[in-house]
């Protein structure tokens, strides 16, 4: 009797895990071992986002891959080897579902993909003195803000986002960039730089599991000074000129 009621349980144990293999995502060893995203902001303020992802996982292996929070729109898929599938994300989704080729090798060889995506309004508006409220930063100032969350259970090995600004902008100050680096990291969360002309910020995580979260604030300024400082400028110049003029007349008498 003993030896048929453990027969009995290893049976349903068998056949509960034989059920589990078959239900989505209870049983992901689907890794992001790459999220990269590049951001190119236009003059208007509006952008474009192109994200290239490196997944590992088993054959036909279904998993959702996280998105940015809202603001995204037009998404459409950029890169995919054969037999990946994407299903278009809803309106507003934070994540898209990717399945894996039926032929991939099992966690062996990683799969490459890319999807890109326009964000409307990648730089907040400037801010508004009329109504009376009282200025955080500069006028000409905009602010430029990413935050990203892993909700999903594959975790994220390498995570970076490249911004880069139009000409005629440049980042003022960092204003925030979290989670704040380790005593081990050598180089800061952001890191700023150019390319082509263009200034651009860098972001990168290590190691991003679920439920973990980073994020940046930068100020955006125009590169170029405004006319009334050049003005401004012109002024005090001609002012310098004409009192050194009757320092050296006074000399002279």
């Amino acid at each position: 009797m003993r030896g048929a009621a453990v027969k009995s349980t290893a049976g349903k144990t068998a056949a509960t895990l034989a059920l589990l293999a078959f239900l989505p995502g209870a049983a992901s060893a689907a890794e992001l071992g790459r999220y990269a995203t590049r951001l190119d902001v236009n003059g208007d303020g509006s952008g474009r986002s192109v994200t290239t992802v490196l997944a590992t996982g088993a054959p036909s292996e279904t998993f959702e891959v996280p998105l940015v929070h809202g603001g995204w729109a037009n998404f459409r898929v950029t890169e995919a080897p054969d037999g990946l599938q994407v299903a278009p994300p809803k309106p507003k989704a934070e994540t898209v579902r990717v399945t894996l080729p039926a032929a991939v090798a099992n966690g062996a060889v990683p799969v490459r993909f890319a999807f890109a995506f326009d964000v409307p309004a990648a730089l907040a508006k400037a801010e508004d003195p009329s109504n009376g409220g009282r200025l955080t930063m500069p006028k000409e100032s905009r602010t430029f803000r990413y935050s990203f969350v892993n909700t999903q259970a594959a975790p994220i090995t390498d995570f970076s986002v490249l911004v880069t600004l139009p000409e005629g902008s440049r980042f003022q100050a960092i204003r925030e960039q979290l989670p704040k680096p380790k005593k081990s990291e050598v180089e800061p969360r952001v890191r700023l730089g150019g390319e082509g002309g263009r200034q651009t910020a860098h972001l990168q995580m290590a190691k991003l599991e679920q439920g973990d979260d980073t994020s940046m604030q930068l100020e955006v300024v125009p590169s170029r000074r405004s006319l009334l400082w050049l003005a401004a400028g012109v002024v005090l110049s001609a002012l310098y000129l004409v009192r050194f003029r009757d320092l050296v007349a006074r000399k002279g008498a």
